[in-house]
């Protein structure tokens, strides 16, 4: 029998002989994921415009087949097929109808950076990466620049309180803020208890206090609109504050941040938080129980994953098999990229674990398949682990019984969305045989604790990193492989607290 592709690929053209199609029908009845793969290769449009042809294969046949009948089970094994793809017709035209729900969102910017941020308790709290819906940002000190997806961008210096609108629009209560304004998102608006500036494509500063407003204008100009007088138009060069009589000053651009000054501090963050992870280095690496740990700091050049842990001598160093090397958390900090069904790190961990922690940092890009894996046992039965994510965004930990016994799944509420993916998270997740529950985590914090359902020593054997070899006799394996990058990985045999994953997260 010929392989699927080479009959997908005669379909496709034109060319299905009368045997070809027998075969391809015997295929997709024994194997529907296989129809689904034939479906992505015709275009929806040329679908519906070929949904009679569909059904009357033989025309299809007729030119490349030397024969004025088809034979009865070549017919049979053609209308077999001609009905499943005409019903994945149908499932395509619905699928992307007027009625399928598209995913949706409410954020209006996203927080770009951040220097030595402390957010009020009572304030949205983002991350650098994270998309901001309206609401207040409490800055008690530090630096933070917003970007609105209009393409304003605002460097708010704390102390401030400043609410977000929408994508074109801001309101400072307190606080100093410089803004660029490009001539994509003329017309941004920034209201202040004295009164409203809207930009006309330009730099500018604000300075709003207890004592009043100050609008410094750095390039371009910029309408004032204040309550208690006609609206002004402030240009290069000038400054003036928002109340009645005030006259024109000289802008005070030294008087803040600028875009400089942002790169310049978020890189001196940068270094020292890469020299405080390298200085913290020979401590985690002594932990104790410490069974594997991978830095990602091997030369780029390299292979294989160097395990860390000083006290384990059994578990060698991991195999790299088709990642890229990229850059990790930081500027000089390395990570494993994974985007290709091939790419996997290799792992051996003999013996059985009575319990077991398993942490690292991770930036997903995508979710789109089933599942995909960060630390998986080779195959599946018999005491293995697989830790991955979900399509929906949970983190799931499966464990399989004892022997031909079933498994059991524990889940994590969901993590990623699309708002989330493509930001830098820790996870960790703890299988803790004296308390009986599984517990996981996300940037330090615990977001599920579930009670194990059974328990029994887990038994990791060879598995790997970023992927999954389910070790069967078939020709076909489920694709699971992480779509993301991956930066620090560990492993413990044993459970973990609270405190201990939140110092690993920082």
């Amino acid at each position: 029998m010929r392989d699927s592709d080479t009959l997908i690929q005669h379909y496709v053209e034109g060319l299905l002989t009368e045997e070809e199609a027998g075969e391809l029908a015997v295929l997709i009845d024994s194997d529907p994921a296989l129809a689904e793969r034939l479906l992505s290769h015709l275009h929806v449009d040329e679908m519906l415009r070929s949904t009679k042809p569909l059904v009357a294969l033989p025309a299809y046949v007729s030119p490349v087949v030397k024969k004025s009948r088809f034979s009865g089970l070549a017919l049979f094994s053609a209308a077999a097929l001609a009905a499943c793809l005409t019903l994945l017709a149908t499932w395509g035209v619905r699928s992307v109808g007027a009625g399928a729900e598209e995913a949706t969102t409410t954020s209006v910017a996203v927080m770009s950076r951040g220097v030595d941020v402390v957010w009020d308790q009572d304030s949205m709290k983002p991350a650098p990466g994270a998309p901001l819906a309206p609401g207040w940002l409490r800055l008690k000190s530090g630096l933070a620049q917003i970007e609105f997806y209009q393409g304003a961008r605002v460097s708010i210096e704390g102390p401030a309180v400043f609410r977000l609108i929408s994508s074109g629009e801001a309101f400072c209560e307190k606080g100093r803020l410089s803004a660029h304004v490009p001539p994509q998102a003329k017309g941004f608006r920034i209201d202040t208890p004295k009164g409203a500036i809207v930009d006309l494509g330009t730099a500018f500063g604000l300075d709003v206090s207890d004592g009043g407003a100050e609008v410094h204008v750095f390039e371009g100009e910029v309408e004032l609109h204040t309550r208690d007088a006609e609206m002004k138009s402030l240009k290069e060069g000038q400054a003036m504050a928002m109340q009645r009589g005030a006259g024109v000053q000289a802008a005070r651009q030294s008087s803040f941040s600028t875009l400089t000054e942002i790169d310049q501090r978020t890189a001196a963050v940068q270094r020292a938080d890469f020299q405080s992870w390298l200085a913290l280095a020979p401590a985690r690496n002594a932990e104790r129980d410490l069974k594997l740990r991978f830095d990602f700091q091997d030369g780029s050049e390299t292979r294989s994953l160097r395990n860390h842990a000083a006290g384990e001598k059994e578990i060698a160093d991991g195999s790299i098999v088709g990642c890229s090397w990229t850059q990790g958390r930081w500027p000089g900090k390395q990570a494993l990229e994974f985007r290709n069904v091939s790419d996997r790190v290799r792992i051996v961990v003999p013996g059985d674990l009575k319990a077991m922690t398993l942490a690292t940092w991770v930036r997903v890009g995508g979710l789109d398949r089933p599942l995909s894996g960060l630390f998986m046992s080779e195959g599946w039965g018999n005491r293995k682990v697989h830790w991955q994510i979900t399509r929906d965004g949970a983190v799931r930990l499966g464990v399989a019984g004892e022997g031909t016994r079933g498994h059991s799944d524990y889940d994590s509420p969901n993590l990623f969305s699309a708002e989330i993916l493509g930001r830098w998270m820790h996870l960790a997740v703890v299988y803790d045989s004296e308390k009986r529950e599984v517990r996981h985590y996300a940037n330090g914090e615990i977001t599920a604790r579930l009670p194990l359902k059974d328990f029994f020593p887990l038994r990791i054997g060879t598995a790997e990193l970023g992927n999954w070899n389910d070790q069967t006799k078939g020709s076909r394996v489920a694709i699971r492989h992480l779509s993301g990058i991956m930066d620090e990985f560990s492993l413990y045999s044993r459970a973990l607290s609270d405190w201990e994953i939140g110092d690993l997260s920082r």
